[in-house]
């Protein structure tokens, strides 16, 4: 795709329009590629059709473009959460119901899921010490809001507990996904009968665990 020559934007709604546009076409090219290494300023500009000049005048890097899809993917992840935990089941306020709610919501998500998995080794360098500032804050107001979803869901535990309780799923999702999602070679192997017992299927093993961190923390 050819590069054209966009005019610099003045308004802020034209910068905003252009910073949407590169958010867009960065998702579009996540769910083409294997791999969000893959994703590089370059081949954004390119597909863009904007300057690389012109998209370092938004993000200051590729990784600061990532973290700003994670955040947004979170946000969407979190409103289709809020929507399942408020549907009429006969688990509804239990730790199952969350558990359930919890795992089905985010492997509905893959793209979420994999920039998760890769933002503690990955995603967190190369951006400036101001954009991390804003993240860390992004992802703490999501988190504090999905407690108080959690503990409106279930009032016997407060939402402080349940803000630990997230702190310690995170871990759990980060290792989970890219166990559940070897690489090709590696996903051969382990489809031997002999190997199944080192297979992992995401949304399963996530909803065990959550439910084992939820028992060991709430179960009397």
């Amino acid at each position: 795709m050819a590069t054209s020559t966009y005019l610099r934007a003045r308004s802020d709604e034209q910068k905003e329009d252009r910073r949407r546009h590169l958010l867009d076409t960065a998702k579009l090219l996540l769910l083409e590629v294997p791999d969000v290494h893959d994703l590089g300023i370059n081949e954004l500009a390119r597909c863009a059709q904007m300057t690389k000049s012109n998209v370092y005048r938004y993000f200051e890097s590729s990784e600061a473009v990532l973290l700003t899809v994670l955040v947004e993917e979170f946000k969407i992840w979190h409103t289709e959460l809020r929507a399942a935990l408020s549907r009429e089941t006969r688990r509804r306020g239990t730790i199952e119901h969350i558990a359930r709610a919890f795992s089905a919501t985010l492997a509905a998500r893959p793209l979420l899921c994999r920039l998760v998995s890769v933002f503690p080794s990955l995603l967190e360098r190369n951006v400036s010490a101001e954009r991390m500032v804003g993240f860390k804050h992004g992802l703490l107001g999501i988190r504090k809001e999905t407690a108080l979803d959690f503990h409106n869901c279930m009032p016997s535990i407060s939402a402080c507990a349940f803000e630990k309780f997230i702190h310690q799923a995170l871990p759990l999702l980060i290792g989970l996904w890219p166990l559940s999602n070897p690489a090709k070679i590696a996903a051969e192997v382990v489809a031997r009968p002999d190997l199944a017992a080192l297979r992992y299927d995401f949304q399963h093993d996530l909803e065990a665990g959550l439910l084992m961190l939820l028992r060991g923390r709430f179960s009397e």
